[in-house]
């Protein structure tokens, strides 16, 4: 069972817009987002000292709360193309703790459709390829691996296995570098490194972000009042 541990966050600051074709952008920002540190530094003292903003380093992660969920972006290129206002305080967030949360890829079509790929694939997925390619959306491996496994039925037992062992070790150790370039040709722009605390969190995060980019762009605000991180809501992003 996952460790966790309970936090307030007094200092926070909310993302009111963000500029297209920004660095901001590029990381992986949102409007509506809630920025609970950057790096080590409390949200408002960055913001506020272009100094202290000048010594944070690209491989610093902001600590995000969007809708119901919690997790940590690279700064990478930075936040500008970002505004940020005074946001309320979070009491009681639960967060994982004494955890490395994995890290994933960040890719978004133009249609502001959010894809997560993992960093690393894990064993369990990487048994049942046909269930990890079809969860991240590569439709080609999908069909590739459906084909081989066809063929190796028809062809007996053995051809099955072999093909099987195959699949499995092409994804348990290439099968995210081959999603990430699926991906970008399916049209997948990459935006941002995530660092998410619970897996499950990932395909949350992908709905939470789809519908706030639906909203956006339809000129609507970017969150709903059921989807502000209040403390019941924060409790849940764990």
């Amino acid at each position: 069972m996952m460790k966790t541990e309970t936090r307030t966050f007094d200092d926070v600051v909310l993302v009111t817009k963000v500029s297209r074709y920004t660095p901001a952008e590029r990381i992986g920002l949102l409007a509506g987002d809630c920025i609970l540190s950057f790096g080590p530094h409390p949200p408002h003292a960055v913001i506020s000292d272009n100094d202290l903003l000048g010594t944070l380093k690209r491989s610093d992660l902001l600590y995000v709360m969007r809708g119901k969920t919690a997790f940590k972006l690279g700064y990478s290129e930075g936040i500008e193309g970002a505004s940020f206002e005074a946001g309320r305080p979070l009491e009681e967030v639960t967060v994982p703790s004494g955890v490395i949360w994995p890290q994933y890829w960040g890719g978004m079509q133009t249609t502001g459709e959010l894809i997560l790929i993992p960093d690393h694939i894990s064993p369990l997925w990487a048994i049942l390829p046909p269930l990890l390619y079809a969860r991240f959306r590569n439709w080609q491996m999908l069909a590739a691996i459906s084909l081989v496994w066809c063929v190796g039925l028809m062809e007996g037992p053995v051809t099955f296995a072999m093909a099987y062992l195959v699949s499995v070790a092409a994804a348990l150790f290439g099968g995210a570098s081959m999603m990430r370039e699926a991906s970008e040709r399916q049209g997948y722009v990459p935006r941002g490194s995530y660092h998410i605390g619970r897996d499950t969190d990932a395909a949350t995060l992908e709905m939470i972000t789809a519908e706030r980019m639906r909203r956006i762009r339809a000129g609507l605000p970017p969150v709903l009042p059921s989807d502000e991180p209040t403390q019941e809501a924060a409790e849940a992003a764990a």
